[in-house]
């Protein structure tokens, strides 16, 4: 019999058409502390998790305040909702697994059909905003480089009995992406070229139309070739 499937999906850059967490940090921390802590990452002075702890850490606004900030400006990447309710349907667990904050996340997660978002189990690390700034609680293990390790979210539903299709667009869907057993990369992400340089397989994609016809967890549109096993 075969393993059923669970679907890992990042949140910024991919589910979303636009990284809300990078407009977040720019909007109520400024471009300068965006650019000095994206700067000391890309010279590999910090980790990923340093990286966002920095990002957001001189955030000072309520959680009100960022929630409707991300709610007005959150835009589904095409096809993702009909994605995520043919996956419903099929019975395939969804988890959206971000590096990103509830904070903002979550306000966005609660504007899809409530059928939707009961399906959609999320794994987001925890703001807790305060007038002297913004922590972030990891929502699992830290490997050293992706804050909350996503490779351990992919290995934790494999031990389950799962196969797991990852999907994703930047530095922290890399060890989730070496683990996954089917991997869908965001045309033109950085994630893309990681992918290529290790040797790890992929399928690039634009929007979750393509995802949906390429996915062999779910049935091949009328009139198109069946996906690959």
């Amino acid at each position: 019999m075969d393993r059923p499937w669970a679907i890992v999906c990042d949140f910024d850059g991919t589910a979303q058409a636009l990284d809300l967490g990078d407009a977040v940090a720019l909007r109520f921390a400024g471009a300068a502390a965006y650019a000095e802590a994206e700067e000391r990452f890309r010279a590999g002075q910090s980790s990923f998790g340093v990286l966002l702890r920095a990002v957001f850490a001189p955030i000072t606004a309520s959680g009100e305040e960022i929630a409707a900030f991300a709610v007005a400006r959150a835009a589904w990447r095409p096809g993702f909702e009909a994605f995520l309710a043919a996956c419903a349907r099929a019975g395939h667990r969804f988890l959206i697994v971000s590096a990103g904050l509830d904070a903002y996340i979550e306000p966005v997660l609660a504007r899809l059909p409530a059928a939707l978002r009961r399906h959609v189990e999320l794994r987001a690390n925890r703001a807790e905003c305060s007038p002297a700034g913004l922590a972030i609680t990891f929502h699992g293990p830290d490997c050293g480089f992706c804050g909350a390790c996503k490779g351990a979210v992919v290995r934790e539903l494999q031990r389950a009995g799962y196969r797991v299709l990852v999907l994703g667009d930047g530095a922290g869907d890399r060890c989730a992406a070496e683990a996954g057993d089917l991997v869908f990369v965001r045309a033109g992400s950085s994630l893309v070229g990681w992918c290529r340089e290790r040797g790890v397989a992929h399928q690039e994609f634009s929007t979750f139309h393509e995802v949906a016809a390429r996915f062999p967890g779910l049935p091949a549109p009328r009139g198109a070739a069946a996906a690959p096993p």
